[in-house]
């Protein structure tokens, strides 16, 4: 867990020197926390912070946090780590170069390395001032320069995506959607509106990549965005990775789906609705994965309709690194049937499948209907890992005295945890 300290500067006076309100430090009171060259879990670990170190939170994007660390370096931490929900980047100021040329420092004196120079107009975020010296974010670092050489002023500088074109990536490049729905989105992040949704076999023009977006022609000739990892460029098989599991589960996003809800009361059985043991059983998960440091998001958090289309775009928009459907089954004949079983629908799921399988066949007092094939939409249609759990079946009264309970809730919780933790390193 990460406790934020903020810190309140005084304005220092004159128009060259202005020290930061709002400037916000993190002080790290977990053991380590992963620091990653980008804001997500697709980007490589830079490095890893450890107990009683501090960063400064710089911005904040897709909830991860831009921080720069003791030594100067700029990385990212996923925002759920952080216990505080006023965190806030510093006063927006910037510092627009007066001299012809000045050279930025990597420390606060005319003694340290220089590590490049700014000419005359340049524009830079001011993250902090001391002692006559100005700090800046610079290249992805931050730098040095003599307050009295720059003008500062409110504002802020947009920080462009890094742009990034391999020989193989020509504007003569294909791209062709892999997914059977995509959504096409007016910029490169997945919180851009959809401006089409293409279809698997579909095929644009490739223009350049963005981040872990590709930007593409579409047949009108307007641009769009897609995310790489759910197309093939050129059809070749350099087609880009998919986002890596993340080492922690404490860094995993992991979205929640309580079956069913609202006019949809699923599997009926002698006293109770399925959508209401799925909705107890997905809040006492979410408890335990969130008591870890998990990001979890519910596709439901009331007795509400959500189809299931909207479902799976919610497990597609944030990119989770775990989908879990949580239902209880049902059969024409009642007590015809007893036991759990675990859906999977594409083959690389299966091995998540078997471990959590595992798990509650080890812990849940019903019995084991193994591992199957699950052609389910919020399945098939799942970018992302995902499973269909079925906890045992409501019309069979045997089973449901035994499901109907915090007990019961908490074994599946604490085994599909167990899974989990296990799954995540």
């Amino acid at each position: 867990m990460l406790v934020l300290l903020l810190i309140f500067f005084m304005t220092l006076g004159s128009v060259g020197t202005v020290a930061l309100a709002n400037y916000t430090n993190v002080l790290v009171e977990a053991s380590v926390v992963n620091v990653r060259l980008g804001p997500g879990l697709s980007y490589d670990i830079m490095t890893q912070v450890q107990g009683g170190s501090s960063v400064n939170v710089l911005s904040e994007r897709n909830e991860w946090y831009k921080v720069r660390l003791d030594d100067g370096r700029i990385g990212w931490i996923a925002s759920w780590l952080i216990d505080n929900t006023e965190v806030a980047a510093s006063q927006n100021l910037m510092a627009t170069v007066a001299a012809s040329s000045v050279n930025v420092r990597e420390e606060n004196n005319s003694d340290s390395e220089i590590i490049g120079t700014a000419s005359s107009g340049e524009q830079f975020n001011l993250l902090y001032e001391e002692n006559g010296w100005s700090q800046i974010a610079f290249n992805n670092r931050v730098g040095w320069i003599l307050s009295e050489l720059v003008d500062i002023t409110p504002g802020t500088i947009e920080i462009e995506e890094i742009v990034t074109e391999t020989p193989s990536e020509t504007t003569d490049s294909t791209v062709t959607i892999t997914s059977e729905r995509v959504n096409l989105r007016i910029g490169p992040s997945l919180n851009d509106d959809v401006v089409y949704t293409a279809s698997q076999g579909e095929s644009f023009t490739f223009s350049r990549s963005v981040g872990d977006f590709y930007e593409i022609i579409l047949t009108d000739g307007s641009q769009a965005y897609v995310a790489n990892w759910l197309v093939d460029l050129s059809g070749e098989s350099s087609q880009a990775e998919a986002p890596v599991i993340t080492t922690t589960l404490s860094e995993a996003t992991i979205v929640i789906d309580p079956g069913h809800g609202g006019s949809d009361p699923g599997a009926l059985g002698s006293y109770v609705y399925e959508k209401d043991v799925t909705m107890s059983t997905a809040e006492q998960l979410a408890e335990k994965l969130e008591a870890v440091g998990a990001n979890v998001i519910l596709t439901r958090t009331t007795d509400a309709s959500v189809s299931l289309d909207e479902r799976v775009w919610i497990s597609n928009s944030y990119r989770a690194d775990l989908f879990i459907s949580l239902h209880y089954d049902s059969t024409p004949e009642g007590m015809s049937a007893s036991g759990f079983t675990t859906y999977y629908y594409d083959n690389t799921d299966s091995y998540l499948a078997d471990l959590v399988n595992s798990k509650l066949a080890q812990n849940l007092p019903l019995p084991n209907n193994g591992v199957a094939f699950g052609d389910y939409l919020v399945l098939r249609e799942n970018t992302q890992p995902a499973l269909l759990l079925e906890l045992g079946y409501m019309n069979n009264d045997s089973d449901a005295a035994v499901f109907d309970n915090n007990y019961y809730r908490d074994l599946v919780s604490t085994s599909i945890l167990q899974a989990l933790t296990e799954y995540f390193q």
